[in-house]
């Protein structure tokens, strides 16, 4: 059964306890995301620069992160959908018993075929959770706290990306790269006893088999895309077959949505300009955050410093991420989704510039990848509002999973054409290769900030808006007028049938006068 739409809402103990669970078990799930994907580039790392990965291209490393990223960005879109459909709390649960269950096998199994399967599995549990867990937060909470909540889902997301470098630096030098992936099993075995005590979320309650041929053919679609961009320079032009593979799955996925009655693909959210370029912006900073995420620690390992003290150097920029995320949450309401987008754009191109003067880790390299923190701060919470309020209460999940599936599409191009780029440098010197990687997220943030200034000087509402935005000079103005147009009717009328006049601790506002009949009733004037 869905929950009553008061449940979350109420004032009673019972609905702080709600609220305060949802936003918990919600930051929770973003927390844990972000520690794993944290958790991959550290190891990807750690494996270039010691004995276990070195005879291997960093391209099949960087699978480490890949092999998770495509399930991720193939079922997303879907499983939203899917929460939307037949309860949110439902497929949360599912996807978090599938995400512990990929962990346990990543830490347990020995073959590297089998560890990239593994991470296959725990990226199916997480397209599942995320959309799931965002759709039920904003699902139950009234309006007002939406945005807010929207906020703290996504500055969860560095708090995850902190713990895990303040820590993982640590866990992997003392028990070895798997142990990273051990923290995923304990926060997924926490989240699934808390998702117990949750509301089950609303749902449509639709009747009817989900278009499962449509899930199975977007997924696949999206994953040969991937798939495409990460070995674009290992197969050469055969790629080509892999993107018209791709074109017809995707093509079939679309067809079958435009017919099924349960479709795996809300087509109704594209048909909102909002969306759309909520969706194109997210999808620019996946690529721009997750090829920074995948610099940042090749860079001080390529420099010869330790894993530990790596994770000094990059703390910095969760600690900021985590910050500016909070305070995003604030700032939002005053300056706007795309302002938010683009400062954190402008500075995250800054400090990219700031990184390709100077040579090796200096303070202003620290004070660059603070900037850089802030910069991704901003963005998070940004493309997240920008994206996820732009569909209607009952697309919730289907518009949260949507938009990050944008946003690791965007991650897999980042991450594969940064290893692409390190391999294959087109620039020159003995940091070709990262200065080339850097120069490629300095262009991909001029493209973030652009799209958001072309917004920002071009907001038009959208059609099928529900408020439209009056200036309050003009309300006052409009009671003014009634209020004398009131005034000019009362003096017409009969002393007897005059409104009375109103008690000083009465509203000043005249009230509407009730239609009775009376002696003016069909003529302008006295009949007598």
């Amino acid at each position: 059964m869905s929950s009553s739409p008061a449940r979350g809402t109420s004032t009673t103990g019972e609905g702080r306890h709600y609220g305060v669970m949802l936003r918990l078990v919600g930051a929770g799930v973003m927390l844990t995301v972000m520690a794993d994907t944290t958790a991959t580039t550290l190891a990807v790392g750690m494996l270039r620069y010691t004995p276990a990965g070195a005879g291997m291209p960093l391209g099949d490393l960087v699978w480490l992160t890949s092999a998770a990223f495509i399930p991720i960005a193939a079922l997303l879109a879907t499983a939203g959908r899917w929460a939307d459909l037949f309860g949110r709390r439902r497929v949360l649960a599912v996807g978090l018993v599938i995400f512990t269950l990929g962990g346990i096998a990543a830490v347990t199994v020995d073959s590297w075929s089998y560890v990239l399967a593994a991470r296959a599995v725990q990226g199916a549990g997480a397209a599942a959770m995320i959309p799931a867990s965002l759709g039920l937060l904003l699902g139950e909470l009234p309006e007002s706290q939406r945005r807010g909540a929207i906020a703290l889902w996504s500055s969860a997301s560095g708090l995850g990306c902190l713990l895990m470098q303040a820590g993982g630096g640590w866990l992997a030098v003392a028990v070895g790269w798997r142990a990273l992936f051990f923290p995923d099993v304990v926060m997924g075995v926490v989240l699934l006893i808390a998702c117990l005590g949750l509301p089950p979320g609303k749902r449509q309650g639709a009747k009817g088999v989900p278009d499962m041929l449509g899930a199975l053919l977007l997924a696949a679609g999206i994953g040969v895309i991937v798939l495409a961009i990460s070995k674009a320079m290992a197969w050469g032009m055969d790629v080509v077959w892999l993107a018209l593979a791709a074109l017809a799955l995707l093509g079939g996925a679309f067809a079958q949505a435009r017919h099924h009655r349960l479709p795996a693909i809300d087509l109704a959210l594209w048909r909102r300009p909002k969306f759309v370029w909520g969706w194109l912006a997210t999808w620019g900073f996946g690529a721009l955050s997750y090829g920074l995420l995948t610099v940042q620690p090749l860079y001080l390992l390529h420099l010869g410093y330790p894993m530990l003290e790596v994770a000094m150097w990059l703390t910095p920029t969760s600690v900021a991420v985590a910050v500016t995320g909070f305070l995003a949450g604030r700032l939002v309401k005053r300056v706007g989704a795309y302002g938010l987008i683009y400062a954190g754009s402008l500075l995250c191109g800054g400090a990219c510039v700031l990184v390709l003067t100077q040579i090796g880790p200096t303070i202003w390299g620290l004070i660059a990848s603070v900037v850089v923190g802030v910069g991704v701060g901003a963005l998070a919470p940004g493309t997240s509002v920008a994206t996820t309020l732009a569909a209607r209460p009952h697309q919730y999940a289907s518009a949260v999973g949507a938009a990050t599936m944008a946003r690791m599409v965007g991650g897999a191009v980042g991450v594969a054409v940064v290893s692409v780029v390190i391999d294959h440098p087109f620039m020159t010197g003995p940091f070709a290769g990262l200065a080339g990687a850097l120069a490629l997220c300095v262009a991909i943030s001029v493209l973030i900030g652009a799209l958001a200034l072309t917004k920002i000087t071009r907001l038009r509402p959208d059609p099928g808006d529900v408020m439209i935005k009056v200036p309050r000079r003009m309300l006052l103005e409009l009671r003014m007028t009634l209020a004398t147009v009131a005034a000019e009717a009362d003096a017409l009328l009969p002393v007897e049938t005059r409104t009375p006049p109103m008690n000083p601790d009465m509203s000043r506002v005249p009230r509407p006068r009730v239609a009775e009949p009376g002696p003016l009733a069909g003529s302008r004037g006295n009949t007598h």
